[in-house]
Protein backbone atom coordinates (compact mmCIF):
# COMPACT_ATOMS: atom_id res chain seq x y z
CA UNK A 1 0.00 0.00 0.00
CA UNK A 2 1.29 3.36 -0.94
CA UNK A 3 2.22 6.19 1.55
CA UNK A 4 -1.04 8.31 -0.79
CA UNK A 5 -3.31 5.39 0.14
CA UNK A 6 -2.27 5.04 3.75
CA UNK A 7 -2.99 8.75 4.62
CA UNK A 8 -6.10 8.99 3.21
CA UNK A 9 -7.83 5.78 4.82
CA UNK A 10 -5.94 7.48 8.25
CA UNK A 11 -8.23 10.52 6.94
CA UNK A 12 -11.29 9.14 6.01
CA UNK A 13 -11.48 7.21 9.43
CA UNK A 14 -9.96 10.19 11.61
CA UNK A 15 -13.34 12.15 9.80
CA UNK A 16 -15.79 9.03 10.24
CA UNK A 17 -14.54 8.83 14.25
CA UNK A 18 -14.96 13.25 14.87
CA UNK A 19 -19.06 12.66 13.20
CA UNK A 20 -19.60 9.76 15.04
CA UNK A 21 -18.25 12.12 18.44
CA UNK A 22 -20.13 14.85 17.35
CA UNK A 23 -23.17 13.02 16.93
CA UNK A 24 -22.89 11.89 20.52
CA UNK A 25 -22.05 15.23 21.83
CA UNK A 26 -25.60 16.13 20.03
CA UNK A 27 -27.77 13.26 22.10
CA UNK A 28 -25.95 14.41 25.40
CA UNK A 29 -27.01 18.33 24.83
CA UNK A 30 -30.69 17.04 24.13
CA UNK A 31 -30.77 15.20 26.82
CA UNK A 32 -29.32 17.58 29.44
CA UNK A 33 -32.16 19.61 29.99
CA UNK A 34 -34.56 16.36 31.31
CA UNK A 35 -31.16 15.27 33.19
CA UNK A 36 -31.69 17.99 34.92
CA UNK A 37 -35.39 18.49 35.01
CA UNK A 38 -35.63 15.37 37.03
CA UNK A 39 -32.24 15.98 39.73
CA UNK A 40 -33.89 19.68 40.27
CA UNK A 41 -37.41 17.56 41.29
CA UNK A 42 -35.22 15.27 43.58
CA UNK A 43 -33.21 18.77 44.95
CA UNK A 44 -36.29 20.26 45.75
CA UNK A 45 -37.75 17.65 46.97
CA UNK A 46 -34.63 17.29 49.66
CA UNK A 47 -34.57 20.99 50.21
CA UNK A 48 -38.52 21.31 50.89
CA UNK A 49 -39.50 18.75 51.94
CA UNK A 50 -36.87 17.31 53.54
CA UNK A 51 -36.28 13.57 52.07
CA UNK A 52 -33.12 11.99 52.92
CA UNK A 53 -32.80 9.27 49.90
CA UNK A 54 -30.34 6.47 50.99
CA UNK A 55 -27.87 4.89 48.40
CA UNK A 56 -30.67 2.40 46.81
CA UNK A 57 -33.75 5.19 46.62
CA UNK A 58 -30.91 6.74 44.83
CA UNK A 59 -29.96 3.92 42.45
CA UNK A 60 -33.95 3.21 41.67
CA UNK A 61 -34.40 7.26 40.76
CA UNK A 62 -31.32 6.98 38.50
CA UNK A 63 -31.96 3.96 36.78
CA UNK A 64 -35.45 6.09 35.89
CA UNK A 65 -33.81 8.90 34.98
CA UNK A 66 -31.15 6.54 32.71
CA UNK A 67 -34.47 5.59 31.32
CA UNK A 68 -35.94 8.70 30.40
CA UNK A 69 -32.73 9.68 28.79
CA UNK A 70 -32.57 6.63 26.79
CA UNK A 71 -28.41 6.14 28.83
CA UNK A 72 -27.07 8.87 26.53
CA UNK A 73 -25.59 10.83 29.41
CA UNK A 74 -22.03 9.56 30.75
CA UNK A 75 -21.07 9.52 34.18
CA UNK A 76 -18.96 12.99 34.24
CA UNK A 77 -21.89 14.88 32.25
CA UNK A 78 -23.80 13.38 34.76
CA UNK A 79 -22.12 14.93 37.90
CA UNK A 80 -22.33 18.43 36.72
CA UNK A 81 -25.58 18.53 35.85
CA UNK A 82 -26.46 17.29 39.59
CA UNK A 83 -24.37 19.91 40.91
CA UNK A 84 -25.94 22.50 38.61
CA UNK A 85 -29.77 21.44 39.22
CA UNK A 86 -29.02 20.97 43.45
CA UNK A 87 -27.61 24.93 42.92
CA UNK A 88 -30.66 26.31 41.18
CA UNK A 89 -32.97 24.70 43.36
CA UNK A 90 -31.24 25.88 46.23
CA UNK A 91 -31.15 29.75 45.08
CA UNK A 92 -34.42 29.28 43.98
CA UNK A 93 -35.72 28.39 47.46
CA UNK A 94 -33.84 30.93 48.59
CA UNK A 95 -35.51 33.28 46.94
CA UNK A 96 -38.67 32.52 46.56
CA UNK A 97 -39.83 29.87 49.29
CA UNK A 98 -40.87 26.29 48.33
CA UNK A 99 -44.24 27.38 47.80
CA UNK A 100 -42.66 29.15 44.51
CA UNK A 101 -44.52 27.52 41.23
CA UNK A 102 -41.73 26.11 39.97
CA UNK A 103 -40.50 24.33 42.93
CA UNK A 104 -44.36 22.71 43.71
CA UNK A 105 -43.98 21.66 39.69
CA UNK A 106 -40.84 20.03 40.43
CA UNK A 107 -42.45 18.49 43.48
CA UNK A 108 -44.80 17.06 41.63
CA UNK A 109 -42.55 15.65 39.12
CA UNK A 110 -40.98 14.15 42.38
CA UNK A 111 -44.36 12.48 43.65
CA UNK A 112 -45.77 11.41 40.18
CA UNK A 113 -42.53 9.44 38.53
CA UNK A 114 -39.82 9.27 41.04
CA UNK A 115 -41.41 8.73 44.26
CA UNK A 116 -43.45 5.73 43.22
CA UNK A 117 -40.32 3.89 42.09
CA UNK A 118 -38.46 4.58 45.10
CA UNK A 119 -37.67 1.39 47.66
CA UNK A 120 -38.87 1.60 51.34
Amino acid sequence: MTNRIRLGLAAAALCAGTSFASVALADDAAMEPVWTHYWMAIAAANQCENWNFSPPQYDAMTHVINQRVNYEIGAGPRTHLIDDAKEAVRDRAFKYGCNDQQITAMLAVFHNELEPVIPR
